[in-house]
């Protein structure tokens, strides 16, 4: 994988994880379950759009509870998915572009924790208190 979809992944994983967090997921949770599931059928996308609202769920607890690692396991998770998504389907880094460029003023609003670390190549904003490793 090139830096350029490296960088994409990355800030993919990042923005869709943060969108959970926002008024705005119910918008971009449609859009992100159509995109998983673009190369199955009707179920395949409601069984992707299951699974966001699962780690939404899971991330709002760990958020409430101050678990910084379940959190940055959620976004592992996903990373994963995503990088395992582009590797099946490379156009689909397109529509995945789009989704972080549509999402960044949503993301912009997000007020990080003092607790959250971030590293990386990043294509959007990143904001926060603590450690930031941004190239």
């Amino acid at each position: 994988m090139d830096a350029e979809s490296t960088a994409l992944l990355q800030t993919g994983a990042t923005t869709l994880v943060t969108l959970m967090v926002t008024d705005a997921w119910s918008q971009f949770r449609t859009r992100l379950a159509t995109m998983f599931g673009r190369r199955g059928g009707r179920d395949v996308v409601e069984a992707a759009a299951q699974d966001l609202e699962e780690s939404r769920a899971h991330l709002l607890a760990a958020r409430q509870a101050g678990d910084l690692q379940a959190a940055q396991d959620i976004e592992a998770e996903w990373r994963s998915r995503l990088r395992r998504l582009l590797a099946d389907d490379p156009a689909t880094a397109a529509e995945l572009r789009a989704v972080v460029d549509a999402a960044a003023p949503r993301v912009a609003q997000v007020r990080m924790g003092d607790d959250i670390r971030v590293s990386g190549t990043f294509l959007g904003p990143v904001l926060g208190k603590g450690t930031q490793n941004v190239r």
